[in-house]
């Protein structure tokens, strides 16, 4: 595999420390308040890496924090007349639901900041033994002048660095850039012991503690977003080597793009979010997975509310297609054609290159898209047989399981019970919009009546009385989406 290094700007060959075996530390959330779609695209993104790399025969062992401690949630606990940990904590369940309905993967170890408070104190103790840190009236700070390599992450120099968002400036410090191992406590705030009295860890030491207490030195991929790269992971960089003597602290730095409302960066600061929770409101779990893996991993990712109409569809046809599938591989036959299993070969081949080029993703859904197109034109030639089918779908689902995309039979399950508690107010509608009702029609045939009442009406002109059937079915919970093949339904419980 070939993966883009943020440290040498160049893209590489994945050489992991162990051979067989992947070890990946990714920054995770600060839990003050609900995650943001731009929680959810980190998330998504490295755990498609993590299951692409499974699918190819690694050895996985990821790793993700909870910063449950820092400023932001002691002051939101403040406001909620709440503790800091409990108020982290119920946020921590938030996310958890969040990302199980995201289908991602829970991380293997999952390391909070308030557990592992020991081998922060350790770390910092390392630093200042080898000269890199000095006491100060308010904490331990890192001196950064004295690390000759910092501002290879992020490409600045020293000396033209200025403070600015996310450095902390203050006249304890020696320097504008050095930045905080240990803050004192203040009164009233929740603190620890240490050797330098009470206090809390700096935000950049969290990361580097329990990354290297769960992976050790020279482990091979550290992730997050590219919000990150300066100055926490500069930071990370800088007092990892500064304990380690100069070791490598990571093989490979990869940074996922940002998503932006409104031309600006999402984020709770800036009060321009939309919440995960919200958008599942909305759209089905898969399909916010899907719009978020449309674009490079690398690239800001544009949000746009109307984007996830079109991965609803793209869904819905993956979905179908595996039922289609299914259905088939009942039918009992022999053997499968060599050509047929050329072609379900092919797709495997040029899926796994694709993610194998720096999840290429773009590539990677072509193929899937192609592949069904191809399996459908084979379909409608001649008859498959069970076992072609049941070889098409095994390829199909072993490819949506590394996309996370392979909850089709749930959503279809899920759709169709929706659907069906819907029956009486369907023959409601069908009745006011002059459709015959028939007591032995499934829902699903009353449904497909009434859109085709509805095509009739717009192929007539009788745009009215189409506009009367789409709010009609609006009303009670069913949203139409007219596409280029055909009519689809999004149905609200």
């Amino acid at each position: 595999m070939r993966i883009h290094d943020t440290l040498t700007r160049k893209t590489v060959e994945l050489v992991p420390r162990e051979p067989g075996r992947i070890t990946m530390y990714v920054c995770g959330v600060t839990p003050y308040a609900s995650a943001h779609i731009g929680h959810a695209r980190t998330a998504v993104v490295y755990d498609l890496l993590k299951r692409y790399l499974r699918h190819a025969g690694y050895a996985v062992t990821h790793v993700s924090n909870y910063t449950d401690i820092d400023d932001k949630i002691i002051r939101r606990a403040q406001e909620q007349g709440v503790a800091p940990l409990d108020l982290s904590a119920r946020y921590i369940g938030e996310y958890l639901e969040d990302m199980a309905a995201l289908n991602v993967l829970t991380p293997d170890i999952t390391p909070r900041v308030s557990e592992s408070i020991q081998d922060i104190i350790d770390l910092i103790g390392r630093i200042a033994a080898n000269g890199y840190a000095y006491v100060s009236s308010d904490g331990v700070y890192f001196s950064v002048r004295k690390f000759s390599h910092y501002g290879r992450l992020s490409g600045r120099s020293v000396d033209e660095m200025r403070s600015g968002a996310r450095v902390e400036v203050n006249e304890a410090k020696e320097d504008p850039l050095d930045f905080a191992l240990w803050k004192l406590a203040k009164p009233g705030e929740i603190s620890w012991d240490s050797p330098w009295g009470k206090g809390r860890p700096g935000w950049h030491i969290e990361c580097s503690a329990m990354s290297l207490r769960h992976l050790g030195a020279g482990f091979d991929i550290h992730g997050g977003g590219e919000d990150l790269i300066f100055p926490h992971h500069e930071n990370e960089i800088a007092q990892s080597e500064a304990a380690l003597d100069g070791q490598q602290f990571v093989r490979y730095w990869m940074h996922s793009g940002m998503v932006n409302m409104g031309g600006e960066k999402m984020s709770k600061s800036l009060g321009n979010v939309m919440t995960v929770r919200e958008l599942l409101e909305q759209y089905p779990g898969q399909v916010v997975r899907l719009y978020l893996l449309q674009t490079s991993y690398e690239k800001p990712l544009k949000f746009n509310i109307s984007g996830f109409g079109q991965a609803f569809t793209t869904y819905e046809r993956m979905a179908e297609f595996g039922a289609f599938l299914q259905g088939l591989g009942q039918v009992s036959h022999d053997g499968v054609e060599p050509e047929f299993e050329s072609v379900c070969s092919s797709f495997l081949g040029e899926f796994d290159a694709s993610l194998a080029d720096n999840l290429n993703m773009s590539r990677a859904l072509a193929s899937v898209y192609e592949f069904m197109t191809r399996v459908r034109r084979t379909a409608s030639e001649r008859l498959l047989g069970g076992s072609e089918a049941s070889r098409a779908l095994e390829v199909f689902r072993s490819a949506l399981w590394v996309l996370g995309l392979d909850q089709t039979n749930d959503y279809m399950g899920h759709k169709s019970s929706l659907l069906a508690g819907k029956q009486h107010a369907l023959m409601a509608v069908a009745a006011e919009v002059g459709v015959a009702v028939d007591d032995h029609n499934s829902t699903s045939d009353l449904l497909d009546t009434i859109v085709m009442k509805r095509r009739v009406a717009r192929e007539a002109g009788q745009y009215d009385v189409a506009d009367q059937i789409r709010e009609r079915l609006r009303g009670v919970g069913i949203a139409l989406e007219d596409g280029v093949d055909g009519v689809r339904y999004r149905i609200h419980g």
